[in-house]
């Protein structure tokens, strides 16, 4: 896997690679045109094998002469092509006024834009604006832009969707709904941020062949969690292994009627390869749990609260808040849990009352929702979704170690370092219990893992917890429950 296959970019690093290929490389512009542009078009016949027209709306710049190229193979393919302009042609410069004129002179058609235009097809291709959009859109491209997401058709974008902000992922004004996306050169920021998900449809990369010493000096903004990467840490167990090699979890939570959100924590734990999981909970848990997962040692805090520092003795790792609570009960144990210096995983419950007491610790993690990171930094939730890179550093600023920002694209921050992107996961998992799992799943890789990065230890967690989703999701998102991600687990966590 190459540089650009693992890093995401600000657009300006983009086109400072973009550059360095045409200047230390002396990959020519045009060239790099024509292989973007012919990248798409393999996946418009990858995707849309029986499309026989196809629609290209072509704005100014680069972008725009990605759009001439590719109606330039397709043409060559024997396509119908229509070509939309949403600007003169006189005002193309450079490799853009070079694939307009390979277009022309093929004999391809120009149509000027109207808003009463009808535009049939089997495919409509995006060109209108690339990664240097820095305003918001308005006149003819919000018109185009908006007559093109009310059509059935489907869309690809080429580079971007038209009005999507590179960097921030916002729109500008309005933005192009795209079923796929073919991005190149690097990873843009703004394709995983804010509406960059949802616009984006589904990403597919090209470097376009640009050597890799092009992206030596380039600064990412984020790195793609891989197979590749876990690889590195969850390495085959040496033969003399035992239970006592792997760590002792210690989950604390479960509050009346709560007991669930701890069997789920606790059981992947287990599934995630922790050697002794241990739960702390109220006495009226401990028979479900035990009885639905006998391997997991289950106490009672009911009758003797002090029993906790017992249990923390034994223990390497502690997890706390699932179902947890926000009682004196709660607030007491997540108090006991802090007083001690074994790494901790903190979510659900416990994250709302430190929201109330902040603190700052390096040997922890927080995993919060948008809502529960809202309540942490003192914002509305709009602000988190809307502002994911920012909040996820003022979190880390503000609380120390390793904060997982769930959400679509689960981002991992730690102190001095670039956040961790997890690409994998699916709507399917907005449901009761998931948040629990993921807990336990990065308990439980720290207690195997005690000297590796807690940073790359939740990027990993996280993303095995997201692909499994994905796995679960098979046969259908709609229904999908925490558990059924056990049976995905150990295929991620055994690579």
């Amino acid at each position: 896997m190459t540089i650009s296959d693992n890093f995401v970019y600000p657009a300006a690093e983009v086109s400072k690679i973009d550059n360095l290929a045409m200047q230390l490389s002396a990959i020519p512009g045009f060239v790099l045109m024509r292989q973007a542009a012919d990248f798409a078009y393999d996946k418009v016949i990858e995707f849309y094998p029986d499309t026989a027209s196809i629609v290209v709306f072509c704005g100014l710049g680069n972008n725009a002469g990605d759009g001439y190229l590719f109606a330039v193979r397709a043409l060559n393919e024997g396509k119908k092509i229509h070509v939309i302009s949403l600007s003169s042609p006189e005002k193309l410069k450079g490799n853009a006024l070079q694939a307009y004129q390979e277009y022309t002179n093929m004999g391809g058609q120009l149509i000027p834009w109207d808003r009463n235009l009808d535009f049939s097809a089997d495919l409509i291709v995006d060109a209108i604006f690339g990664i240097g959009l820095n305003r918001r859109v308005d006149g003819i491209f919000l018109e185009s832009i908006q007559a093109i997401n009310r059509s059935p058709i489907p869309v690809l974008a080429l580079d971007i969707p038209s009005g999507l902000n590179a960097n921030t992922g916002e729109k500008m004004g309005d933005s192009i709904s795209a079923k796929v996306t073919t991005t190149f050169v690097g990873h843009k920021q703004g394709l995983f941020l804010n509406s960059g998900p949802e616009c984006s449809g589904e990403i597919f990369f090209s470097n376009l062949n640009i050597p890799e010493k092009c992206y030596q000096s380039a600064k990412p903004s984020m790195t793609v969690v891989t197979e590749k990467l876990s690889k590195t840490v969850l390495t085959k167990r040496p033969i003399s292994s035992h239970k006592g090699s792997f760590g002792h979890v210690l989950v604390v939570g479960g509050d009346h009627g709560m007991g669930g959100a701890v069997r789920i924590a606790a059981e992947a734990a287990l599934r995630s390869g922790a050697g002794l999981v241990s739960v702390a909970t109220r006495a009226s848990n401990v028979s479900i749990v035990t009885k639905l997962r006998p391997e997991v040692m289950c106490h009672s805090l009911d009758d003797n609260p002090d029993k906790i520092g017992d249990l923390i003795a034994k223990a390497t790792v502690i997890a706390v808040g699932p179902g947890l609570g926000l009682g004196d009960w709660a607030k007491n144990l997540l108090e006991r849990v802090l007083e001690s210096d074994l790494p901790v995983v903190v979510d659900a419950d416990a994250l709302n009352i430190l929201s109330q007491n902040p603190r700052k610790r390096e040997n922890w993690i927080l995993t919060p929702h948008p809502g529960e990171a809202a309540k942490l930094l003192g914002v509305i939730n709009p602000v988190i979704q809307s502002q994911r890179l920012d909040s996820l550093d003022k979190l880390v600023k503000k609380y120390g170690g390793t904060i997982v920002l769930k959400g679509n694209n689960t981002l991992v921050g730690g102190p001095n370092q670039i956040p961790y992107l997890v690409r994998a996961g699916n709507p399917g998992m907005a449901s009761a219990g998931m948040g629990d799992l993921l807990t336990g799943v990065v308990a439980g890789l720290l207690g195997q893992f005690e000297n590796i990065d807690h940073q790359l230890l939740a990027a990993i967690a996280a993303n095995a917890h997201a692909t499994a989703g994905d796995l679960a999701a098979g046969d259908g998102e709609r229904g999908l429950i925490a558990t059924d991600l056990f049976k995905y687990l150990k295929q991620h966590l055994n690579p």
